[in-house]
């Protein structure tokens, strides 16, 4: 009983150990999960987040950049206000007028076209009206465009329309200022430094930069198109969908992967004219941030996951020897009460056995006292069960006869038919 006892209690332990493991390892591979099902959660988190915050950087400059081409325009309105009907009394004069407003605007050509084409700038008359892209003949409200949108030094065109102004013997029809692209954007902070993150652009619809820079001076290429034919995107038509976006004016963004680095690109397009502005900002910084979070996350959750672990294996054996303690304390119970059981179980046999032979010693006296009384009258002395027909011969006749008395115990009803049979006449 005691090696059962033992068996018993090793098999416990054995059992205990093995479920602490278990829920240790449970514990651990739970915080796994947890962990990476919270980094993914993060991830589409900041990736939400990142693109609410590309759209709006890339909506407020979109709306420096238009406000400041507004200004462009209402600066041209109000220089054409300022004519006087002296300013248009012959050429010198009108070219006068024409430096004088350069100066105040801080412009490179401010220029006047008449019904002929004939372009009138303060350096005197030019006939190269082919080489910007409005049509002076159907202008009717505020143009802007790019000249010279292939070189390196490209030029922003702000054409409007005037009122048919007569002069020298024609009539003036449109008016339009040139500006170098850089000095229209000074102030707008659009190419950032070195060691910058994020990156914002302006590019024409069909993919040329306005600032030469593209993909915040990784590519050697000039349009953003070319560049990303060398992209790997997150989806098949990631190129297609920024060109169409582009082509059509609308706002949209993209993630791709560029020399090794990814990226996001938020793009908009910039009201009045057929440029779009992009905002690019590296995954290294989102994953770097991410990385350093993960890392946290997973060393507290492991640490975490290890201290319960370590707490519970001491209550393991804590509770193991605890058991063991009672597994001997009830072993020396249970061996103190069988010792007890069967001292008294002894006991009661020894007094049963006495009380026996005190009943049989009681029975004997009580035989002999009967067999005494009788002797003097009886020659022999029968006791008779008729129950379970057995007989018992206290005393016989020394001189008598009969099978019956030569044996204490007999069976009466085969002893009587015998005696009948033999003696009776």
């Amino acid at each position: 009983m005691e090696m059962t006892e033992k068996s018993g209690s090793k098999q416990a332990a054995r059992i205990i150990v093995i479920g602490g493991i278990l829920i240790a390892l449970i514990l651990i591979l739970t915080t796994l999960w947890s962990v990476r099902s919270a980094l993914r959660s993060s991830e589409e988190a900041v990736r939400y987040v990142s693109n609410f915050y590309l759209g709006e950087l890339a909506g407020r400059r979109e709306q420096v950049v238009a406000s400041n081409l507004e200004n462009c325009i209402e600066n041209m309105y109000s220089a054409i206000g300022l004519m006087e009907e002296s300013d248009l009394s012959d050429v010198e004069h009108l070219q006068a007028f024409q430096a004088k407003m350069k100066t105040l605007y801080s412009l490179e050509k401010f220029a006047f076209v008449d019904e002929n084409g004939l372009i009138y700038t303060s350096l005197g008359p030019l006939d190269n009206i082919d080489e910007y892209s409005f049509d002076y003949n159907t202008i009717s409200e505020p143009e802007i465009s790019i000249k010279d949108l292939g070189e390196g030094d490209k030029k922003v065109i702000i054409a409007i329309p005037v009122d048919d102004i007569p002069f020298n013997g024609t009539k003036l029809v449109a008016s339009f200022m040139e500006i170098d692209i850089e000095r229209m954007l000074e102030g707008l902070s659009l190419q950032t430094g070195e060691k910058s993150s994020t990156f914002c652009n302006l590019y024409y619809k069909d993919g040329t930069s306005l600032t030469n820079f593209v993909l915040g001076g990784q590519a050697a290429e000039s349009n953003l198109f070319t560049a990303l034919e060398n992209a790997e995107f997150s989806s098949e038509n990631g190129l297609d969908k920024v060109k169409e976006d582009f082509s059509e004016g609308r706002e949209g963004s993209i993630a791709f992967t560029y020399l090794d680095t990814s990226e996001n690109m938020y793009y908009v397009p910039v009201e009045g004219t057929e440029w779009m502005l992009t905002y690019l900002i590296r995954d290294s910084i989102i994953s770097g941030h991410l990385n350093a979070i993960s890392r946290g996350i997973i060393t507290r959750s492991l640490l975490q996951t290890m201290i319960i672990a370590i707490v519970m294996l001491i209550v393991f054996i804590i509770i193991i020897r605890q058991n063991r303690k009672n597994a001997r304390m009830e072993l020396e119970r249970k061996t103190a009460e069988s010792a007890s059981l069967a001292a008294q179980q002894e006991l009661e046999e020894r007094l049963a056995l006495q009380e026996e032979l005190l009943q049989q010693e009681r029975q004997q006296r009580q035989a002999d006292a009967m067999i005494t009384a009788m002797a003097s009258d009886y020659r022999s002395v029968y006791y008779v069960d008729f129950d379970s027909d057995e007989g018992i011969c206290y005393r016989t006749d020394p001189d008598g006869e009969g099978k019956m008395w030569e044996q204490r115990h007999f069976s009466y009803s085969e002893e009587m038919t015998w005696y009948a049979n033999q003696y009776v006449k």
